[in-house]
């Protein structure tokens, strides 16, 4: 069964570093931390956003080419629970279950918990679309539309139907939803 939760952003603490010197002026262990802090309240994160968050509380905005990979590199030793779908990495919390997944996470009332298509992992984007089929079937276009809502997509641009299509391609693919004839709905 799917259920609906607000989207939470973690509360980092906000530190000053010049992004000029941002690799040689942050402290490792501080970015882990701060990682973790991220994954435990946000998880499942798609890397990209994980990685904004993270560079955000430093109060750099940018992550140029020397700090991507820097905090690439910290990912990728702390040896983080991660998978992959269309948009790249995706971290999860350790005791989450990422084939056994049932939420979908709505913005809340903050900018903090505004995600674009591409930073939400494909997995809810999937859920989503379960969760308004649970009670009826629909046209494909409205299934995609009504789940858009849901997620807090007020308007369909390319970047959010194709965010829609990616998860209806997993939702189909993992057999939880079918379409015949246009019409879409749940496997039972």
């Amino acid at each position: 069964m799917i259920t609906i939760s607000t989207y939470e952003a973690a509360d980092l603490p906000v530190t000053k570093i010049d992004s000029q010197n941002f690799t040689e002026l942050v402290s490792i262990p501080d970015v882990k931390k701060r990682v973790k802090a991220v994954i435990s309240t946000e998880a499942p994160i798609t890397e990209w956003l994980l990685i904004k968050r993270v560079i955000n509380s430093f109060q750099v905005y940018k992550s140029g080419s020397k700090i991507r990979p820097f905090i690439t590199q910290i990912l990728k030793d702390m040896k983080l629970k991660v998978t992959e779908d269309e948009t790249g990495n995706v971290y999860w919390s350790a005791k989450t279950d990422p084939k056994n997944y049932n939420k979908v996470r709505v913005f809340g009332s903050y900018e903090e918990t505004c995600r674009d298509v591409t930073q939400v992992p494909t997995v809810e984007i999937a859920n989503a679309l379960q969760y308004v089929l649970r009670d009826e079937a629909m046209e494909e276009d409205v299934m995609i539309r009504t789940a858009a809502q849901l997620l807090g997509y007020t308007r369909m641009g390319a970047n959010v139907r194709e965010g829609m299509q990616r998860g209806f391609k997993l939702a189909v693919k993992e057999k939880k939803i079918r379409r015949a004839k246009g019409i879409c709905s749940l496997m039972k």
